[in-house]
């Protein structure tokens, strides 16, 4: 059960649509009648949406599987390891040690979240135990090639000119080391792009030479934005998320800000230029 809809390219992953989003109406009284909930993924409670507070309104236990560095996310059980390069992998050693079936869906599955939580393995979170994880998951019959092109490689027309405006219209500050866009529902409109779909256009500056702090700012339909913040991996851009109520890794974190972009974007850029200056 999710808070968001799950984008088209990963509805493969799917099994006899095994996935729901969650809806309080429909969901509540299933929710509060459960003997407990295993987070995935997950350190703050503002990232679950309305499925968190559900949670924590029955009091419901949890368990917490997670690689990213705890937030307010208080968990009953807490299996963590920052160290680990996903959550995916996490599960992949938890699954071996009881000793389960590891299905296609699984096996896709792991890969996936290995794939993209490293960059395509270009992150610096990449290890030598992430690659020897991908090893097993190959050797079990991971169809890494159907993962990546589900991936990566089924992007919409719509998406790829809207992606062009981003690249056009980006921003640079701090002698180029800051780099930044604003996705607008005027935009998503524009181009008739689902939210779903904008999954990695926050990557885009970090491929461009000398900036080391890049930022997008997506606007949401509720009056609030979403600041995606990633790092070259020379600046630790976690303790930037933070001053705005977000988290995440020393190099790839977000904040959810009550505000609209034209608000917050002066302070966050103020902000990251400070950063950047000491």
């Amino acid at each position: 059960m999710n808070c968001d809809p799950t984008p088209n390219y990963f509805s493969f992953l799917e099994a006899d649509d095994n996935i729901v989003r969650y809806h309080s109406p429909t969901h509540r009284e299933l929710v509060s009648a459960l003997d407990a909930c295993i987070v995935v993924d997950i350190s703050d409670w503002k990232r679950l949406g309305d499925l968190g507070k559900t949670i924590r309104k029955f009091g419901i236990p949890v368990g917490c599987i997670d690689h990213h560095i705890p937030a307010d996310l208080h968990a009953d059980v807490r299996l963590s390891d920052q160290t680990a390069s996903s959550t995916g992998e996490l599960l992949y050693d938890f699954l071996t040690r009881v000793d389960s079936d590891f299905d296609q869906i699984m096996l896709n599955a792991l890969y996936t979240c290995l794939l993209t939580d490293t960059g395509s393995f270009r992150f610096a979170n990449t290890t030598a135990r992430t690659h020897e994880v991908v090893a097993e998951l190959l050797r079990r019959g991971a169809a890494f090639r159907t993962v990546y092109e589900q991936v990566y490689e089924s992007y919409s027309p719509n998406r790829t000119k809207l992606t062009g405006h981003l690249l056009v219209n980006m921003q640079f500050n701090a002698d180029g080391q800051l780099a930044w866009f604003v996705l607008s529902q005027e935009l998503l409109n524009q181009y008739n792009v689902e939210t779903w779909e904008i999954e990695g256009l926050s990557e885009l500056p970090r491929s461009i030479a000398d900036v080391q702090i890049s930022m997008m700012f997506t606007e949401l339909s509720d009056d609030r934005t979403k600041v995606s913040f990633r790092s070259r991996g020379n600046v630790a851009v976690h303790q930037l998320a933070s001053q705005f109520g977000g988290g995440g890794h020393p190099f790839a974190a977000g904040a959810l800000i009550d505000h609209s972009p034209d608000v917050i974007i002066p302070k966050v850029v103020q902000a990251a230029k400070a950063l950047l200056s000491r």
